[in-house]
């Protein structure tokens, strides 16, 4: 009987549209920082990626996928990644850091959590956490994204053009 297992697991974190911190989920890497319990601080934007290394006794891995939910939501977005294969047993699934995980929050508090599957044909799914938030994190909401901000100001514009004309 084959194994799967995992290594080096990343997700990648952009916070307000900054650079990339790598934040390891799994075992610990000896890079980056703990996804578990992480603060990101208050922000207007979270944008998520990855960079997931994974491997199969057999070679029979045929792709992967992120998820993520806020504040422990069961329905979960999944985000599947392009799958490399590194040679040997070994793989790579990477996405790039342009999923706003914070879009359309409310202000305040929020938990985020995340894991990771790959699939194969002779070994089925291996999964790294699970869907009940094994790996989560905290941030604050601040302020709307800009895009919301400019409908508002289109609201507004339209109403005080309204009151105007009457």
């Amino acid at each position: 009987m084959g194994a799967t297992g995992w290594y080096s697991d990343y997700i990648l974190v952009s916070i307000n549209g900054g650079a990339d911190g790598y934040y390891w989920i799994g075992s610990d890497p000896g890079f980056g920082t703990d996804f578990q319990g992480a603060y990101f601080g208050s922000l207007t934007t979270l944008e998520f990626g990855s960079d997931m290394r994974y491997w199969s006794d057999t070679q029979d891995r045929d792709g992967g996928a992120f998820y993520w939910s806020i504040n422990w939501n069961p329905s979960a977005n999944e985000v599947i990644w392009t799958q490399t294969y590194l040679g040997g047993n070994d793989y790579q699934g990477t996405t790039p850091s342009d999923v706003n995980v914070a879009s359309g929050l409310g202000l305040g508090e929020h938990t985020v959590s995340v894991w990771a599957k790959s699939w194969g044909t002779g070994q089925g799914d291996s999964w790294l956490g699970t869907g009940s938030g094994q790996y989560a994190a905290m941030f604050t909401k601040t302020i709307p994204e800009p895009t919301t901000l400019v409908l508002v100001g289109l609201g507004v514009a339209g109403l005080l053009v309204y009151r105007r004309r009457r």
